[in-house]
């Protein structure tokens, strides 16, 4: 597959799962609108920096799923997985920061959508880049090698998740349509992986002479 067909694939995908990306979308837009209590996060601040978990996590943890995004269609030398999951990446950047300047400044219940829970000034907040990435694995692995790969994906994004949370870095709403936007961009450009007994694959013709008379 090139990276031409790749592109083309969206288009597939969408009359495909017309309903599922439109109810995904829906859901972005009523997650990302609703008012985060800016003021509640001040009063009563999270204090993951004191959690050793939360920063394990924060430092460590998090990138087991990027870790395992690009090591597994090493390891299997799937070429073709290597160049969907480049695709995903610049995609999901471009998903994920232009929403963050775009609605930097917009304001929804008096709390303007690009503050952080940290301080006043702070910038980006939605959506979160790092919940996006972490549930992008969640769908490329799954989609591409097999659902089992849940196990491992989706504790570390809820993880991560929480984390950015708890450090005060983002607003839950932020985190959620981090997730959100990383599952849409992903499932548009991930096709399933063809095994060898599915890509047409022949015996050999064995051709053999008469015996002589």
């Amino acid at each position: 597959m090139t990276y031409r067909e790749i592109l083309r694939l969206p288009m597939r995908h969408l009359r495909q799962y017309r309903m599922v990306f439109s109810l995904g979308l829906c859901l972005i837009l009523i997650v990302g609108m609703y008012p985060s209590d800016i003021q509640g996060y001040r009063a009563a601040p999270y204090g993951g920096y004191d959690m050793p978990a939360v920063v394990l996590v924060e430092d460590k943890l998090r990138h087991l799923n990027t870790i395992a995004a690009f090591a597994v269609p090493l390891v299997l030398r799937d070429w073709v997985g290597l160049k969907q999951l480049s695709v995903v990446v610049l995609a999901g950047t471009a998903a994920t920061h232009i929403p963050k300047h775009v609605l930097d400044r917009v304001t929804i219940g008096g709390t303007r959508l690009g503050e952080r829970p940290n301080r006043p000034t702070s910038r980006h907040n939605m959506p979160s880049g790092h919940s996006s990435l972490a549930s992008a694995v969640i769908w490329f692995l799954g989609r591409r090698y097999g659902w089992g790969w849940l196990a491992l994906t989706v504790p570390i994004t809820l993880a991560t998740m929480g984390t950015r949370v708890l450090l005060n870095a983002h607003t839950i709403s932020a985190v959620l349509v981090g997730a959100l936007v990383g599952l849409l961009v992903t499932a548009l450009f991930v096709t399933r992986r063809e095994k060898p007994s599915d890509q047409g694959v022949t015996a050999p013709v064995i051709r053999t002479t008469g015996s002589a008379k």
